[in-house]
């Protein structure tokens, strides 16, 4: 060991920093890679609220599943054959030499026509049929009439018995769908409705529509024919009278119908299930949205927070090296909250656990190695300081203590914290010891040759201050008796500084340029990447010799 001039550190000149070997080459991944690699890790760390959205998104799907309505649809097919009309010097009733697509997609719109579908809508008598609303009752009427009028609300006048039934027959087009099936002369007329019964009846009433208008069009060409014969004018009537009632009783024509231009291939039939809602199209529409929300919801959650939670948030966001990571191994009271703990058994309680120990070994090395350039042999004064109050800086610097003691160097831990102005994680026992603290040794320099420190299985402690004793304004840690109290402790072999946080204490940049490195302890989830950034920029446009951070409590 070798002992050095007192101001080996001029106050006025900052100190060299010595880079960090490793900080240049850690790989940082980018591109779309980088934003799935970040969004994954942040649903595994949110594991449980991503599986609490995604079970509740199917509970709700779910509820929707078994309470909705259920749905029944009928579906008749017809099978278009436009026959010619008699007299056209053809057998009467042979097939047309051929049907084009405009002419099936024509009779698509007829089918979907307002004019069939009225017939279909006044012949099953569909406007006293609950299913598409009543008219409101006028004791219901006056009450609502009375409400609005004490709100002074104008009344708009009641609905005509023509707009309510206006609107009962869009409710029910709004329900009928005519498709064709493929390129085929196929047509598909289905109804859906929560009654099973009527959506048979009103699909089997638009397909008799369909044929009595079309047999009643040739009726009626063939009464202005100039070969009018009357055995055909009764054959097309007898059809015409079997599919118009036919459309009234909600069903296909009891005779056959061979003058329409369409035959049926298959009636309606009431449906023994219902077509919706469809549950399991239901349930994975609902674990499709959970997923994927849960996952958008994190991704956006991600993108948004600016707290530092891993060692590459460190070297991306904030651009410094990441030292050593540390578990969460604090002690918390009952109420749950961390709790201060005694001086004596801090290291025995903590070295003991396995990640702990990992990274103060790392945390030892990463320091070293940030040194190794450094000129001459003197023993290092190693700065730990907290971005926020109870970072843990006080635990770690301790340790770090005992496991450099361990190699047989000695060691002096320095509390910083004079004015109090953070809680502490740790605490000493005065009740048997006399002894000098920090701020007296600031504010009378004479004393710092003759100082009694505490001594813990080798490790030499330098508490901040006495308690209940008032500190004097004067002391200052930028002050050049602090200066001298560094210098005198490095003669004994290794210093470690504990300051202040720099959330709590600007004085703390002033101390930390008297160290030869000053490590910034942030906390994971907790610390932000500006509260970092604020540290290493104001530390070091004080000159201190900030090598790097440790994140803790991981």
């Amino acid at each position: 060991m070798t002992v050095h001039n007192q101001n080996r550190i001029a106050p006025e000149r900052p100190q060299a920093v010595w880079p960090f070997p490793e900080a240049a080459s850690v790989g940082v991944p980018d591109g779309p890679l980088a934003v799935i690699s970040a969004a994954l890790k942040a649903a595994k760390r949110h594991k449980f609220v991503v599986a609490l959205w995604i079970l509740f998104c199917v509970g709700v799907a779910l509820l929707y599943a078994m309470t909705a309505t259920p749905l029944f649809t009928a579906t008749a097919t017809l099978l278009l054959e436009p026959r010619r009309q008699a007299g056209s010097g053809s057998p009467e009733g042979s097939l047309a030499p051929s049907l084009d697509v405009g002419r099936a997609e024509s009779e698509l719109q007829v089918l979907r026509s307002e004019r069939l579908l009225s017939n279909v809508f006044n012949s099953l008598g569909l406007a006293n049929n609950p299913e598409f609303g009543t008219p409101p009752s006028g004791k219901a009427e006056t009450r609502r009439l009375s409400l609005k009028s004490l709100l002074g609300i104008p009344e708009p006048p009641p609905p005509t018995p023509e707009v309510v039934q206006q609107r009962q027959f869009e409710t029910f087009a709004q329900q009928f769908t005519v498709r064709r099936v493929g390129q085929s002369y196929v047509v598909e007329v289905a109804y859906t409705s929560p009654n099973a019964d009527l959506a048979r009846r009103v699909a089997n009433a638009a397909v008799s529509a369909y044929l009595w208008q079309s047999i009643a069009a040739k009726a009626d060409a063939a009464k202005n024919g100039a070969e009018f014969l009357q055995g055909r004018v009764n054959a097309l009537s007898s059809q015409a009278r079997s599919a118009a009632a036919a459309v009234s009783s909600g069903s296909l024509p009891d005779a056959p119908t061979p003058d329409a231009d369409a035959r049926v291939i298959g009636a309606a039939l009431q449906p023994l299930t219902p077509s919706a809602p469809r549950k399991t199209l239901i349930l994975g529409l609902g674990l499709t949205v959970g997923l994927v929300g849960g996952l958008l919801a994190v991704a956006l959650r991600q993108a948004l927070d600016r707290r530092i939670r891993t060692p590459q948030d460190l070297v991306q966001r904030v651009g410094v090296p990441c030292l050593a990571v540390m578990p969460d191994v604090s002690r918390k009271s009952v109420a749950g909250r961390r709790g201060p703990s005694d001086l004596r058994s801090a290291t025995t309680l903590w070295l003991g656990n396995s990640g702990f120990a990992s990274g103060i070994r790392d945390l030892r090395t990463s320091i070293q190695l940030a040194l190794s350039s450094r000129p001459g042999e003197a023993e290092t004064v190693v700065a730990l300081v907290g971005c926020t109050a109870n970072s843990g800086t006080s635990l770690i610097g301790l340790n770090l203590a005992r496991i450099i003691q361990e190699s047989g160097r000695p060691v002096t831990m320095i509390d910083a914290d004079v004015h109090g102005s953070a809680p502490r994680s740790l605490t000493y026992d005065f009740d048997t010891w006399e002894g000098t603290c920090l701020a007296d040794l600031i504010e009378d320099p004479a004393r710092i040759p003759g100082a009694k420190l505490l001594d813990y299985g080798g490790i030499a402690v330098l508490p901040a201050r006495l308690p209940n004793t008032a500190v004097n304004s004067r002391v200052y840690l930028g002050a050049p008796s602090f200066h001298k109290v560094i210098e005198h402790m490095r003669q004994t072999g290794y210093v470690i500084l504990d300051l202040p946080p720099l959330s709590v204490s600007a004085e703390t940049r002033a101390a930390a340029r008297r160290a030869d490195a000053v490590v910034i302890v942030a906390e994971a989830g907790r610390t932000t990447v500006d509260e970092l950034s604020d540290a290493v920029n104001g530390l070091r446009s004080a000159g201190a010799s900030v090598i790097g951070a440790i994140l803790n409590r991981v």
